[in-house]
């Protein structure tokens, strides 16, 4: 398995596998109707804005490759809040690949990329990460508390199939023991 940047070619693989994993996490959350329907339509414009048309400076992406195809995929953005820090937006993982370490070593890639960038406090922004998950989806909430993710708040937001979803944010605030996560 290799973790690298993700590149302009990965759009479209990025984007299914992201609308497979919904399809699989967000059911009974989504729309039925979204999730077998427009979820891919809506996943591939995402990413190809994200890595072709529009890619923000703030951004990078990671694929988690093996033998060719990518198994896993973590998206975040540096410094997206001034008291949470960078925003982990995606991490999303082949579902038949669930329980092998691959999102816990995506995980500690973002950490490490994090730290690298400086020291704690650059600038007055955090070097801390937060993500949002949605209430809901429990699998996901048990692993990030497994991983030191600390709920902080919840919020009620649009979501992509037009309903509106409660979603709890998850932050770290030291992220040394996050980053060291993936060597084990």
């Amino acid at each position: 398995m290799t973790i690298r940047h993700a590149v302009s070619s990965d759009a479209a693989r990025i984007a299914n596998l992201h609308a497979r994993s919904w399809q699989t996490a967000y059911r009974g959350i989504l729309r039925e109707d979204f999730l077998q329907g427009p979820v891919i339509a809506n996943r591939l414009q995402l990413w190809r804005e994200r890595l072709c048309d529009n890619p923000s400076e703030s951004q990078f992406t990671f694929v988690s490759e093996h033998d060719g195809e990518i198994q896993g995929f973590a998206c975040a953005f540096l410094d997206a809040d001034p008291q949470w820090g960078t925003l982990l937006d995606n991490l999303h993982v082949e579902p038949g690949q669930k329980g092998r370490g691959l999102g816990v070593q995506l995980m500690a890639v973002v950490a490490q990329t994090i730290l690298g960038q400086g020291p704690v406090v650059r600038e007055g922004l955090s070097s801390a990460l937060h993500l949002w998950v949605y209430e809901q989806n429990f699998q996901a909430r048990r692993f990030y508390e497994r991983l030191g993710g600390s709920p902080t708040d919840s919020i009620a937001e649009l979501a992509p199939d037009g309903g509106r979803v409660n979603a709890v944010r998850y932050a770290w605030r030291q992220l040394e023991r996050l980053a060291q996560c993936g060597d084990g």
